[in-house]
């Protein structure tokens, strides 16, 4: 689907991320990446911020 991401967040929980929803990222740990929504909502997702970058 094109304009969302699919992701594992760190309690193995899969997750559907809509970009057009996401503010910013941030390093949130070694091979752990927040997810800023707008709004303010964040999710934290398995991987490094550069894998997580590729993917969008």
């Amino acid at each position: 689907m094109p304009g969302r991401l699919h992701f594992v967040d760190t309690n193995n929980q899969k997750i559907v991320v809509v970009i057009q929803m996401i503010t910013h990222l941030k390093q949130a740990g070694a091979e752990r990446t927040e997810i800023i929504f707008v709004g303010g909502n964040s999710v934290v997702a398995q991987g490094a911020i550069d894998e997580v970058v590729r993917r969008s």
